[in-house]
């Protein structure tokens, strides 16, 4: 049962089916647990791992200036660090197990293209929603758009790879390297159902939207240029 059916009105939604082909990469964004970094952190440690090195020293002068810890001292140490590795990945769809970004990332990532192509109070189709409607595009979009999908599924089971970058983090003690480690899949292709309340946005504000939302681009290190995509369809359904 829904509002609808209950008071027997029609509907104000419309549905709109979105497909995404991601171009190079999908990153992950989604913290693993302490247990899945520190098996990490003792795997690069035996295996003479070159940017851990730098951490890892400081780590030992700061913390065992008088003995030699076992792996596991050391590695509880390293991510008690304020420079302490991270591990990010991808939430599973409870069912399947498969890959996914959320959808709330997705409706996230949408109010971002919202707000570059339409930034301040006046936007396309503003006039339709009221007279004398003061809200900028995003907020109005927080209200009114919604991402119908919780989990938006990459096809796979498994990521296509990890990478670990360098990132420089200010802390008490100063500037410091982190090693941040990263799940990534390739040129995977993101469906997902969007529902727009009063479908008051036309044509060409949603093309503007999106045009810039493939340049942004979607998951994490978008700073990077990953996760840029192209438009593959967009179908009111």
């Amino acid at each position: 049962m829904s509002a609808v059916d209950i008071f027997g009105t029609a509907s104000s939604v419309a549905i709109y089916r979105v497909r995404l082909q991601v171009l190079d990469k999908i990153v992950g964004g989604v913290p693993s647990s302490p247990s899945v970094i520190k098996g990490w952190l003792k795997t690069r440690m035996e295996l003479g791992d070159r940017d851990l090195q730098e951490l890892t020293q400081k780590t030992l002068t700061e913390r065992f200036q008088d003995r030699q810890p076992s792996a596991d001292e050391l590695a509880d140490a390293l991510l008690e660090s304020d420079a302490a590795p991270s591990v990010n990945g991808f939430k599973r769809i409870p069912d399947t197990g498969e890959l996914a970004y959320e959808g709330r990332c997705m409706k996230a990532a949408l109010k971002e293209f919202m707000n570059s192509a339409y930034p301040g109070v006046e936007w396309p189709g503003k006039s339709a929603v009221s007279k004398g409607f003061r809200k900028g595009l995003m907020s109005t979009a927080a209200e009114r758009v919604f991402v119908e999908d919780i989990y938006i599924g990459l096809g796979v089971k498994e990521p296509t790879g990890v990478e670990e970058r360098i990132k420089h983090v200010m802390t008490p003690q100063g500037p410091r390297s982190s090693i941040n480690r990263v799940e990534y899949v390739d040129r995977p292709l993101l469906e997902f159902t969007l529902k727009v309340h009063d479908d008051f946005l036309p044509a060409e504000a949603w093309g503007r939207i999106w045009e810039r939302g493939e340049d942004i681009g979607v998951g994490s290190d978008r700073g990077r240029s990953d996760g840029k995509f192209e438009l593959v369809s967009w179908e009111r359904i």
